[in-house]
């Protein structure tokens, strides 16, 4: 007996019925993937912009900076166009420049030059502080060594010779650094100022055995007593 066609046409409609409903279910995904696109084409674009944006915002900031920097130095040094101007007033005017260069780039020679024009200026706590902040930003040993001298003379030059001798062993004790014997002879003259005549030979000793090529070898064989 043939199979009822009324079945035939019920499987028919079932599968047209399946049919239409992944046609929808693919153009609803399609629409959902087509947003997707849109929003992860839209956030790279904005990553990019952002990127952009920074790059040449760094730029201009760099370019800022080292132009201020360059005037700061100018000053400072007190080439031709800056001799004119009082001393103290040009180590203000340096000091100016340099603050504003820092603030657009952070560079350790420029805040170095903040501090020497405070030394120069007299205002040997902000260039304590000043170099404190430089130790803490750049600690790399080939950076701070100039920093543990300059901070000791300012010490010194405030009357605090126990912390200008501390600045001096914080910079003997960098392996590798630089300025060892400049420690140890600005240390002996500290302790001949505060009347430790013993320690202060011992210094100039020190120098003499580790460093005999100094420039300040013949310094101290003078302070020994051997010239």
């Amino acid at each position: 007996m043939p199979k009822p066609i009324k079945k035939r046409v019920e499987k028919k409609a079932h599968t047209n019925e399946n049919i239409q409903e992944t046609v929808t279910d693919i153009r609803e995904r399609l629409k959902h993937n087509q947003r997707s696109l849109v929003y992860s084409i839209s956030a790279f674009i904005i990553i990019i912009a952002a990127i952009t944006g920074f790059v040449i915002y760094s730029k201009v900031n760099t370019s800022t900076a080292l132009d201020l920097e360059y005037e700061g130095y100018r000053i400072y040094h007190g080439e031709p166009q800056a001799q004119a101007i009082p001393v103290p007033e040009r180590y203000q005017k340096a000091l100016e420049k340099f603050k504003k260069s820092y603030a657009a780039k952070k560079r350790p020679a420029v805040l170095l030059y903040i501090a020497n024009c405070y030394y120069e200026l007299g205002k040997y706590d902000e260039t304590i502080k000043t170099l404190k902040e430089f130790n803490n930003q750049f600690p790399e040993p080939q950076n701070i060594p100039l920093s543990y001298y300059k901070m000791a003379m300012a010490y010194a030059q405030k009357g605090d010779m126990n912390n200008a001798l501390n600045s001096l062993n914080s910079l003997s004790s960098i392996k590798d650094g630089a300025l060892h014997d400049m420690a140890l002879m600005e240390s002996g003259k500290i302790l001949e100022s505060m009347g430790k005549t013993e320690e202060a030979r011992n210094k100039y000793k020190e120098l003499v055995s580790k460093f005999p090529k100094s420039a300040l070898l013949n310094e101290a064989k003078i302070k020994l007593g051997e010239k």
